[in-house]
């Protein structure tokens, strides 16, 4: 029982404390070992570290007098760990007080050391984020409600003219069967069959409050539903009419239209200076804004109603 709890007690040391920059000598480890009312003599550290690695467990020997270790292969590697932390950080729908428990555990991943690096510049108080704590639990109720195959029920919160959260509809009970989540432009949305709007609808996730999963079943999911095109085609341009639009872009735009769009959107050249991309997309104010904010270098080929609609949308915003 005792070589087996000590070397438990070795590896939480070699886990918390060596990296390849930072390795541990044998005397540190008796030491600690030693700390913790385990008695060791140098030889049998050697052997404890070769039943690690007979296990499966990285642990790399410097040899050297005396020796040092480390643990080398670590599930994720610092640069995962620092993308990790970045996107928590950076994260709109993720409270301050939840991003920084969720950096810290994050940390937990690596040694001390090289967590000391995790914490390089990461300031959430700088980013808008919201003051919804219960965001992981909504998350929790989505996700049961999509294994289960069941509807769910929420409230939902819009701001109103005092800037005040309050719930949307004077408190009218959504009933949703949710198919998917996804992320886009660093808010996390929902996306189900809406009882109240009669077709698949989107919500966003930190809006949500006291969302439950009931006991009914969930109705089919279309078969032509795909996440990926629903995502395209929203575009974060809610309720629109579904269309294929052509736009004519300048030629520097391509870039901007393939991140959009992604690499299978069509495109044709027009010229020398521009191109045409038809692009599949639900038309609402919100994307006659996106195409207004290129001053120009994107404009409507096509269809003509939604060229006649913009041009009134412009004509009201100058008035």
């Amino acid at each position: 029982m005792e070589k087996k709890s000590r070397i438990l007690y070795l590896l939480k040391y070699l886990h918390e404390n060596s990296d390849e920059s930072h390795p541990v000598s044998s005397t540190e480890l008796m030491e600690y070992l030693e700390s913790e009312g385990i008695k060791i003599h140098r030889t049998t550290i050697n052997a404890d570290v070769a039943l690690m690695v007979e296990a499966g467990i990285d642990v790399i020997t410097v040899r050297s007098s005396p020796n040092k270790y480390f643990i080398g292969d670590r599930q994720l590697e610092l640069p995962e760990l620092k993308m990790l932390v970045d996107a928590v950080a950076s994260s709109k729908f993720i409270t301050t007080k939840k991003s920084k428990q969720l950096i810290d555990k994050i940390g937990k991943l690596t040694s001390k050391k090289l967590c000391e690096e995790l914490q390089r510049e990461v300031y959430t108080e700088r980013i808008i984020k919201p003051g919804n704590e219960q965001i992981y639990y909504t998350v929790d109720k989505i996700q049961e409600a999509i294994r289960t195959r069941k509807w769910m029920e929420f409230k939902y919160l819009e701001y109103n003219p005092d800037k005040k959260l309050v719930y949307k509809n004077r408190g009218y009970l959504y009933e949703l069967c949710p198919l998917t989540t996804f992320w886009s432009d660093d808010r996390y949305y929902v996306v189900g069959y809406s009882k109240k709007h009669k077709k698949i609808a989107t919500f966003r996730i930190d809006r949500i409050e006291k969302p439950e999963v009931t006991t009914v079943d969930a109705v089919p999911s279309p078969d032509d539903f795909d996440p990926s095109v629903y995502a395209n085609q929203v575009f974060e341009m809610f309720d629109g009419k579904c269309e294929d639009i052509e736009l004519k872009c300048t030629n520097d735009l391509m870039s901007v239209i393939v991140d959009k769009f992604g690499e299978q959107v069509e495109t044709n050249t027009l010229g020398s200076t521009h191109f045409k991309a038809t692009v599949e997309i639900q038309v609402s104010p919100r994307f006659y804004g996106w195409v207004f904010g290129f001053a120009g270098k994107i404009s409507i080929l096509g269809p003509e109603y939604v060229k006649e609609e913009y041009k009134e949308l412009a004509k009201a915003v100058l008035d």
